[in-house]
């Protein structure tokens, strides 16, 4: 009897004793900032203590986004080491590899995600499972080069555990999977995976080791998320191996192995275990702190390009989904006249702030017209005296180059809370002005509001002839949303896209979870060049490193706004 691999456990009910030295929360909380340039995913938390991994060494828990480490990975005093610095995993190479490998499930294994339960056989399951060790590793590698120390690291002290001590074709198919595929996908070396490749070929003969080798090929190309791939490649294995698809429950019946097996396929594993540790020993002799920082930095560039990627691609969605549907209509009314003249006077002012006086350009030439340039021209005729061709260009010409005005995009975000009653008049006021005057500028905006719900108040590029008045709502949920919808619409985390303007009118009050990832959301735009302003009244909580402008009469907030954009405008 076999049970299921426990690398990726759907039950997060599971207990894990609790940790009683202050160390392990301290490594805990330097690997959850740590593993997210290993996953490219920035909502994963690690636990590291004794007895964690559910009964592995390591696991990853889909539901809630965790992964586990049992501390005696470490093989080090915890105490004697900074978990926060990028050296640390010198000193604990295997826990390493395991949280690497584990983030590889976190960052590829989204087939495990799918109930695969209904009317799939036990060893299918197994045997699709199996496949996807080598497989995530592979995707890891591809991804982050640098961590094939780290998985090699794992592999060379921890794969023998995984390795059944009886001798059968389902323990040749173990060896294979883990060691051999291991191999093709890059992370181990064929000549160290050659007493595996024997041990298997004694079990179950040539043939099955080649209709074995095609099927480990296959489940190293299948993409993230195809369950039903894996699950036909499991099938597969399972047909190859003689083993029985038909029982229900975790159960697998293989057929009997060679007689005198002895453990052949252990022995295999800790062969191919050994070369491992030897090779790595000789490379380390050669590896500096040097060469660990680049590749560090290296890894650390790659992850921030696949954030940025998944941060672009939520803002797109988030821009579709707000903007791409008409909001139920609001109550309206006509723009009073001291409004009209308000987007007209903006609109004066931001065309005055984003136009650039023409650039003079001075250019040379060997022949008129131009000025002359008499070491140029003494130069050139002693060239030709020489008898060589005249490199000096002795005239030079001045004309004047106009300047293309930098672009503007400002988004507005509204909480409509409860709290906020006396600033919805203000805001609505100020989110028609300056859509108008953006309008007539040749700028761009729009204005969201959040509170139950996410409402699009001014949609980019459709200045609203008349003014949307704002409705109180009993919640403050949905920030979040609106960053991202207006990032997406106006592309303010784009460096490349002019002047870019993020208000946020808000007392604060924001959800605990929002406020984190808003957080994160707002540092990523100053990143990339947006201004941020943030109003509200005077006991705001906003969020930090924004320009705040707290305790103004609402009345203010559109004169406000008016000076951040033409402020950012300037900057460029």
């Amino acid at each position: 009897m076999t049970t299921i691999n426990q690398h990726v456990t759907n039950t997060p009910t599971s207990s894990r004793p609790a940790a009683t030295d202050p160390i392990w929360g301290r490594y805990s909380a330097a690997w959850t900032a740590q593993v997210a340039d290993l996953a490219g995913r920035a909502d994963l938390t690690v636990v590291v203590q004794p007895g964690a991994g559910r009964g592995a060494p390591a696991c990853f828990i889909p539901a809630t986004n965790t992964i586990e480490v049992n501390s005696d990975l470490l093989d080090v005093d915890p105490h004697t080491v900074d978990p926060t610095t990028a050296t640390a995993r010198n000193a604990y190479p295997v826990a390493w590899g395991a949280l690497v490998h584990e983030a590889g499930h976190a960052a590829h294994s989204r087939w495990c995600r799918v109930s695969t339960g209904a009317g799939v056989p036990w060893p299918v399951i197994e045997a699709a499972t199996l496949l996807e060790e080598p497989r995530i590793e592979g995707r890891q590698l591809k991804r982050r080069p640098g961590d094939r120390r780290w998985l090699r690291a794992m592999a060379g002290k921890l794969l023998l555990a995984d390795i059944p001590t009886v001798d059968n074709p389902w323990t040749a198919g173990t060896l294979a999977a883990l060691l051999l595929a291991r191999a093709d996908a890059r992370i181990l070396d064929r000549r160290e995976v050659r007493p595996a490749r024997t041990a298997v070929r004694k079990l179950i003969g040539t043939d099955r080791l080649r209709e074995l080798g095609k099927i480990w090929r296959k489940a190293l190309r299948t993409k993230d998320g195809d369950a039903d791939r894996m699950l036909d490649l499991g099938r597969q294995w399972c047909d190859v191996l003689g083993v029985d698809t038909g029982l229900i429950g975790p159960i697998i019946l293989v057929p009997d192995g060679p007689p005198g097996g002895d453990g052949v396929a252990r022995k295999a594993a800790a062969a191919t275990a050994a070369a491992v540790t030897a090779t790595d020993l000789a490379d380390a002799h050669t590896t500096t702190d040097a060469d660990i920082h680049v590749a560090a930095a290296a890894a650390a560039r790659s992850t921030a390009r696949t954030l940025e990627a998944q941060a672009q691609a939520q803002a797109q969605d988030a821009a579709r989904k707000v903007f791409g549907r008409r909001a139920a209509a609001g109550p309206t009314r006509q723009p009073q006249q001291a409004e009209q003249a308000a987007a007209r006077q903006l609109s004066r002012a931001l065309k005055a702030a984003a136009r650039r006086d023409p650039v003079v350009v001075s250019t040379t030439s060997a022949t008129p017209p131009g000025r002359l340039i008499a070491r140029a021209a003494v130069t050139a005729a002693a060239q030709r005296a020489a008898g060589v061709r005249p490199e000096a260009q002795p005239w030079r010409s001045s004309r004047s180059r106009r300047v293309l005005d930098p672009p503007l995009a400002v988004g507005i975000t509204v909480d409509v809370s409860l709290s906020m009653r006396a600033w919805l008049g203000p805001c609505e006021s100020a989110a028609w002005i300056t859509a108008q005057a953006a309008s007539w500028a040749g700028a761009h905006t729009a204005t969201v509001t959040f509170g139950r719900d996410v409402t699009p108040i001014a949609y980019p590029g459709q200045p609203p002839g008349h003014v949307r008045q704002l409705g109180l709502e009993s919640h403050t949920r949905g920030f979040c949303t609106t960053v991202d919808a207006l990032d997406g619409a106006l592309h303010l985390s784009d460096p490349r896209g002019g002047a870019r303007l993020l208000v946020v009118v808000s007392d604060g009050e924001l959800l605990v979870g929002e406020m984190v990832r808003g957080q994160e959301q707002l540092d990523r735009l100053r990143k990339a060049g947006c201004a941020v302003l943030w109003l509200g009244p005077a006991d705001s909580q906003p969020l930090h490193d924004v320009t705040a402008r707290l305790g103004l009469a609402p009345a203010q907030a559109g004169r406000a706004i008016a000076e951040a954009a033409t402020a950012a405008l300037r900057r460029q």
